[in-house]
């Protein structure tokens, strides 16, 4: 009762209502240019979670008629019930909760406006009936526009594991300001900044990258929908992807695209130790470029190897043709050999390599498997890195590319279970690039 009673008091929107001042254009995102290239892609067939924090007692619920949207579309929870009508009796309507729902599904100012059905339910209930208890929802996407007002590790693991258990995609608001605040710094989810607004920065209090991206917005609370109406769209689209859309809908493969087809705004930079900006992540999100990325297909490396510690690119072979893509699929080592995937690419044009690596932090797991990511050219010459100890991302950004072949490696790092940067012999991991770009 102590632990739900604090998290009463601290659960609150990313930003109060007054604070809202922009009116979002669906162009800055990409979103408009993708609805040019398929206006049947609105996210339909997806069911979606939005988590309100109450400003008072059971004040979080969406009324349908802010967003368009019909009433059926609806279901709401909160610990007094469960209501499929509005008005009703298990809550009231916030504002903050109506414009959350305006950018996210919105008829006319919403990303993905044809979502199949919405589940809105008050922070308070949904963190200790569904989070911490771990049960199944038939909802594939969590938009969570509150923070809980600090870093709490407790919570983060919570979240970690309903994520690594169903793969669910969480999209949560980093804060306003200062420090990542939980759940949005769990290693699993995707933590949204505010371009423009105001904004917390990374890293978070371990010393991870957080952000994960960024989206143009007053505030986190209205950033934040934003990014989960591209995922929405990403994942009606992976639904179509006849024998790949069980791997093109997983949590670690949509994060990966949506983090690859970020732009990079002005005064964006990383290190190979930090591999994305403590204020922008991997960048400002453009739903077409990951949709661009996702239809480009899915490709995988040459024969999975085990080698020595060292890990030199293969000078042969054939090259994927794809400049853009993606994959999703299993790395093993062992006690004295590093796993490696080696993706070899023939590049037509002139421009840049983006590439984002994702994997899951298990189940129950105080620790994660460490992978690495690389960028060698046809010469063997090492063009970047990213190989963070303590992210379960990595991330590429290598400019001034010319045509030629170039090759991407995945490699796990060797070791026992037990040791540093191993938690098993086995990791799944999804992988996404860009070199159009």
């Amino acid at each position: 009762m102590k632990g739900f009673l604090l998290l009463c008091i601290l659960s609150a929107p990313c930003a109060a209502l007054a604070q809202r001042q922009d009116t979002p254009t669906l162009d800055t995102i990409g979103a408009t240019a993708l609805l040019n290239t398929d206006p049947t892609l609105t996210g339909s067939g997806v069911n979606v979670i939005q988590v309100e924090s109450a400003p008072s007692p059971l004040q979080f619920e969406v009324n349908p008629g802010s967003p368009g949207q019909p009433h059926s579309l609806f279901g709401y929870h909160s610990s007094v019930g469960t209501s499929a009508a509005f008005p009703n009796s298990v809550g009231s309507e916030s504002g903050h909760a109506d414009v959350v729902a305006e950018d996210w599904y919105g008829e006319y100012t919403g990303v993905s406006p044809g979502v199949r059905h919405v589940g809105n339910y008050e922070t308070n209930y949904f963190y200790p009936t569904v989070i911490l208890a771990r049960v199944a929802t038939p909802y594939v996407l969590f938009n969570q526009s509150f923070e809980f007002g600090g870093h709490n590790a407790a919570q983060d693991l919570a979240y970690d594991n309903y994520i690594a258990l169903y793969h669910t995609i969480v999209i949560s608001g980093i804060g306003d300001g200062g420090a990542v605040l939980s759940p949005a710094d769990c290693y699993n989810g995707i933590g949204v900044a505010a371009q423009g607004g105001a904004s917390s920065t990374g890293p978070t209090a371990d010393h991870r990258c957080k952000p994960d991206i960024t989206a143009p917005a007053s505030a986190t609370s209205f950033s934040t929908p934003l990014v989960s109406g591209a995922a929405a769209l990403l994942m009606q689209e992976a639904r179509r992807q006849e024998v790949n859309a069980t791997a093109a809908e997983d949590s670690r493969t949509l994060k990966a695209l949506l983090l690859t087809g970020a732009v990079k705004p002005v005064g964006w930079s990383h290190t190979a130790a930090a591999p994305l900006d403590p204020t922008y992540g991997a960048g400002v999100l453009n739903v077409c470029n990951s949709y661009e990325e996702m239809i480009g297909g899915r490709f995988g490396p040459a024969p999975a190897r085990l080698s020595a510690p060292s890990h030199a690119p293969l000078l042969s072979g054939t090259a994927i043709q794809a400049q853009r893509g993606w994959d999703y699929r299993g790395i093993t080592s062992n006690t004295t050999e590093v796993g490696i995937s080696h993706y070899r690419f023939a590049v037509s044009g002139t421009g840049a390599l983006i590439a984002t690596l994702v994997w899951d932090k298990w189940f129950g797991a105080k620790a994660i498997n460490r992978l690495s990511l690389y960028a060698y050219d046809s010469g063997g010459n090492l063009l970047g890195s990213s190989t963070s100890a303590v992210d379960n991302v990595q991330h590429l950004y290598v400019t001034g590319l010319q045509p030629g072949t170039y090759e991407i490696q995945v490699v796990k790092t060797t070791g026992r279970t037990g040791e540093p940067g191993v938690v098993g012999p086995s990791e799944t991991y999804s992988l996404a690039w860009d070199f159009e770009r």
